[in-house]
């Protein structure tokens, strides 16, 4: 592949630490799970709150079941939210590839588990004042896509570069991507939104009352 460029290299150090770092944790209470067609997914989040002036530091564990290699796209997560659920969803993996950068492919073999670390950003604009009309984030959920028969993408399976620049071939593998691409979908952990400077109560409400600082007399 002679149009390939190098994308952000120092990171593909990065990720190799953290493939080699600890296993999530399976006693934490705080942990997400999913699991669908033998393809498992566990996340441990850190911390309990959603803010857009601060990243989510999330561990999470891909186990392939299956008696086949599974693929997974090498990209910084990307998140949603959908108002009527008040859920915040964190997808790692790439739905569609890019139209002229490709991302690195990671390869979990049949019977194979790999552990990574990652932050993501929490992008959610909300109004700059409390409203009853207003629906706050008070939970999330992580969604891992992945593709299910690498045969197709092998160009792009453990390359050195964290991205290519190839617009034929990403024109070229769009259809393959988009019908080999599976889903896993984890289910939701309770969150508290401090977003904008408003207090938020469990339930995603904002609060009649201001907080606190520690220390201070009522």
């Amino acid at each position: 592949m002679k149009s390939r460029i190098h994308v952000l290299a120092p990171l593909s150090l990065i990720l190799v630490a953290a493939c080699a770092s600890a296993p999530v944790n399976m006693k934490e209470p705080r942990r997400l799970v999913g699991t669908e067609s033998d393809v498992r997914i566990d996340a441990e989040i850190i911390g309990d709150v959603l803010s857009p002036a601060e990243r989510l530091p999330i561990k999470y564990e891909i186990t392939n079941n299956r008696a086949t290699p599974i693929a997974f796209a090498d990209l910084v997560p990307e998140t949603t939210y959908d108002p009527d659920t008040q859920t915040l969803t964190v997808a790692l993996g790439a739905e569609v590839p890019g139209e002229q950068l490709l991302p690195r492919l990671l390869l979990i073999a049949p019977g194979e588990k790999k552990t990574f670390t990652t932050n993501a950003g929490v992008k959610v604009v909300m109004p700059g004042g409390p409203s009853p009309f207003v629906r706050f984030p008070n939970s999330m959920r992580v969604k891992l896509s992945f593709l299910g028969d690498p045969k197709p993408f092998v160009k792009l399976i453990n390359i050195p570069e964290r991205a290519v620049h190839d617009p034929q071939l990403a024109n070229e593998l769009f259809p393959k991507w988009v019908e080999g691409l599976e889903s896993v979908y984890t289910n939701t952990l309770p969150m508290r939104w401090a977003g904008s400077g408003i207090a938020v109560d469990d339930g995603g409400v904002p609060s009649d009352q201001p907080r606190r600082s520690r220390g201070r007399r009522p």
